[in-house]
């Protein structure tokens, strides 16, 4: 099996993603993760899923059967 060479890019366990931020924003991320020595895809990895941990309960809400769905007979 040969070796992956692309990293994160070549393994399907990962996916990218993308977005426009304002350019002070970018240069302070990129600045701090250089100072800190921290991996920029790491980092961001990290903010994701705290932002997914802090919204999961809007997602729980707008996924939960409605009280007549819960008692509707079928």
């Amino acid at each position: 099996m040969a070796e992956n060479v692309r990293g994160k890019r070549g393994d399907t366990g990962y996916k990218l993603i993308s977005a426009y931020i304002p350019k002070d924003l970018a240069i302070r991320f990129k600045t701090i993760c250089a100072a800190t020595e921290t991996d920029q895809s790491k980092a961001i990895e990290e903010m994701v899923k705290n932002w997914i941990i802090q919204k999961q309960p809007i997602l729980d809400q707008l996924t939960k059967p409605t009280k007549s769905e819960q008692t509707s007979p079928i």
